[in-house]
């Protein structure tokens, strides 16, 4: 009896040892083609990173990344999903930067228990009335977002206001989140105008109103090639020493700061992450970032790469065993860890709490970087709405 106990135990400690050995699949979700391309390129190079960091496994488990262009297209992304439940067996899921995208694919793994952990995709209502015990998100909400821009325009004493964003929902949804902060102060809005997301070209029409409406200042709310496109225009009209332009994150980021040259210079707006943090964390990612790519860190990689250590840091705490999802979405729900951008928690609506910086544009010789004008410490996702129990 004792020898078929000694055989059955080690046959379950043969099968433990196989299943821990097991790689563990991380699938990503991200536009390589399209309009938020080079957005997808930096955040896939954050994951990686994060993914050399830790020297290429976890828990005794080789980390793989199983990586799908979403082509920032719903249907493309719920297909690539069902490839990553089906096929690929992943153990989560990181990445999206489509809000439109994560909204199509987050019930798909939720019902399949597959954790997701969003390195973009913004809208409020991931973190509102359809937030998910297995979607996490480590980027920002809209509201966490715009919510800051907007009261510290008030604060400034700006009066007059014009909004402007790509007309989809994310945008809208930040613009929203602004004024109500602004109008707080008592600050009105000169008026407002939503170029087609995809199709503008011309933003000529659309400045031309900012220049007629008498306002003191404009917000507009761009990503991508688009936010490119307007920032060159908006220079070419010589708007850049006519009105002040602010921003949320995405106006004037590091990944574009090159590509805009001149006309990235004093905007001022709202980000989660600049390489100029100035902390012990922040400034041992920078020089090793440095040595690794030879160019400064952005928040779009520093959010890939956080979206894949979260995953990391949890399977940690599960010493490698990611068979029950429950735990597993449980583990990720309670990690906390120092991020080059701050000290990062999740909150009560899945989304993490973070540090919010206002920051402006500037010359720093031959180069462009940022200037911190202010910190909205561990700022947290104002959404409502969501019925987790934390």
């Amino acid at each position: 009896m004792n020898k078929l106990l000694a055989t059955a135990a080690a046959i379950i400690a043969c099968t433990t040892s196989a299943q821990a050995a097991d790689p563990l699949k991380i699938g990503v979700l991200m536009p390589t083609t399209g309009v938020f391309a080079v957005l997808g390129q930096e955040q896939i190079k954050g994951m990686q990173y994060a993914v050399e960091e830790a020297g290429g496994e976890v828990a005794g488990r080789k980390i793989e990344l199983l990586i799908e262009d979403t082509q920032g297209a719903p249907a493309v992304g719920l297909t690539k999903a069902r490839k990553f439940v089906t096929s690929d067996n992943v153990d989560a899921v990181a990445g999206i930067i489509s809000s439109a995208v994560a909204l199509a694919v987050s019930p798909y793994f939720s019902s399949a228990k597959v954790p997701v952990v969003i390195s973009n995709a913004t809208t409020d209502e991931l973190s509102g009335s359809k937030c998910s015990p297995y979607v996490f998100r480590v980027s920002f909400s809209s509201s966490q977002m715009s919510e800051p821009i907007g009261d510290y325009l008030g604060k400034k004493g700006i009066k007059n206001l014009f909004l402007m964003a790509s007309d989809y929902v994310a945008p809208r949804e930040h613009i929203a989140a602004a004024r109500r902060a602004f109008e707080k102060h008592g600050g009105k809005i000169a008026g407002e105008a939503y170029p087609p997301f995809a199709k503008t070209q011309d933003y000529g029409p659309y400045i031309s109103q900012v220049r007629s409406a008498n306002a003191d200042a404009v917000l507009p709310i761009f990503y991508g090639s688009e936010a490119l496109t307007f920032m060159k225009q908006w220079h070419s009209f010589g708007m850049q020493n006519t009105l002040p332009a602010y921003g949320s994150a995405g106006l004037t980021p590091p990944v574009l700061l090159g590509a805009l040259g001149e006309a990235a210079l004093n905007v001022v707006s709202v980000t989660n992450y600049v390489p100029e943090i100035d902390t012990a964390v922040n400034k041992r990612f920078v020089e090793a970032w440095r040595k690794r790519f030879n160019a400064d860190p952005e928040e779009f990689a520093v959010e890939g790469y956080d979206s894949v250590r979260y995953i990391l840091e949890a399977v940690k705490k599960l010493n490698g065993d990611t068979k029950n999802r429950d735990a597993f979405a449980a583990a990720i729900s309670k990690t906390a860890y120092e991020s080059p951008r701050g000290p990062l928690a999740i909150d009560k609506t899945n989304t993490v709490s973070q540090n919010i910086y206002v920051v402006k544009t500037v010359k720093k010789g031959d180069k462009i970087g940022y200037d911190i004008l202010e910190t909205y410490r561990d700022f947290r996702d104002p959404v409502q709405g969501c019925a987790l129990q934390k």
